[in-house]
């Protein structure tokens, strides 16, 4: 897949789409869940926190309760199934993915709402807003036409700056584990 980051988290994730404009409440309103999501897996994916100091715990207190109630709350409007998964590359303003089929997304450029499930037994999407560009590719050692989607999103600078250690955690913990299968496979 094309990247245009060095930095990238690439997995098989959910999504769907939403065609059109975000209007300005409703963004104000995605970048509160974002930050929450994005706080709540950061102080997840976070090991080794540090409970000496009384403000990072209640803070990290804080975000678990957050999650919580998110959670609580989709809980209670009812949890709708998971979108299909798609090989995703998301890097710090971009979303790249591809799919054999372009049924589900639409076939003109412009602006949409892609809902990325980072973490999908949470069943809680990171909202990215943005521009969607669509180019149809021809692999060479496959007969089948594939449809490459990226979208080029922009967040709000809280938000930005969460993604972007997450997206900077994902890729040190996957060049550790290459390390690790490295270091087995030449013993």
């Amino acid at each position: 897949m094309l990247e245009q980051h060095a930095v990238v988290l690439e997995e098989v994730l959910p999504l769907s789409l939403e065609k059109g404009e975000v209007d300005t409440a409703r963004r104000s309103r995605l970048m509160l869940d974002n930050m929450a999501l994005l706080k709540a897996l950061l102080v997840m994916d976070d090991h080794l926190l540090v409970e000496d100091d009384n403000r990072e715990a209640i803070s990290s207190l804080e975000t678990k309760i957050d999650l919580l109630l998110l959670l609580v709350g989709k809980g209670i409007q009812g949890l709708e199934p998971l979108p299909p998964c798609y090989s995703c590359s998301l890097g710090a303003e971009d979303l790249y993915w591809e799919a054999a089929s372009s049924a589900e997304f639409p076939h003109e450029n412009g602006p949409v709402c892609v809902a990325l499930f980072l973490r999908p037994r949470i069943a809680m999407p990171l909202f990215l807003p943005g521009i969607l560009r669509m180019s149809v590719i021809q692999p060479e050692a496959c007969p089948e036409t594939r449809f490459r989607y990226h979208l080029h999103f922009a967040l709000d600078a809280r938000v930005q700056e969460s993604l972007d250690r997450l997206i900077f955690r994902h890729h040190r913990r996957s060049i550790a584990r290459q390390k690790d299968h490295h270091h087995f496979s030449a013993e």
